[in-house]
């Protein structure tokens, strides 16, 4: 098997780009959640709709985004057929994947970046609300 690609973020922090600054620029247009994950989607039932929420409560901070609502909503389905007793093997395997993938397993904590919480909370800032902080 592959081996998973590196997060920029993690790069970043151990200075691979210090000896080969083009490595940074092959990463120049990754992309970038631009919001928060967001309520469940509003033809799940009770317990999908829980089990987001659990969902939401538990995961690392800065790791789920947006542009993981699928994968996240693939999660709860799985969750909550998982704790119905009517999941399969095939997709409990899945569900272990998906849960490896977001780092909610211990061995793979290590291997996913989370966005910073400080460059999410002025991203979505308004700029003009940033200078009505600064002292007078």
């Amino acid at each position: 098997m592959a081996r998973p690609r590196t997060p920029t973020s993690i790069l970043e922090g151990r200075g691979a780009f210090v000896n080969h600054p083009e490595r940074r620029d092959q990463r120049a247009n990754e992309p970038v959640p631009s919001a928060e994950l967001g309520n469940a989607p509003k033809h799940f039932g009770k317990e999908e709709k829980r089990i987001w929420k659990e969902l939401v409560q538990i995961a690392l901070p800065g790791v789920l985004c947006n542009s993981d609502r699928w994968i996240a909503e693939t999660l709860c389905i799985l969750m909550a057929r998982q704790r119905a007793y009517t999941i399969t093997n095939t997709e409990r395997g899945q569900l272990i994947t998906i849960l490896s993938r977001l780092g909610m397993m211990p061995a793979d904590r290590s291997r996913v970046a989370a966005r910073p919480q400080k460059a999410a909370e002025t991203e979505t800032q308004n700029p003009w609300d940033l200078l009505q902080k600064l002292p007078n």
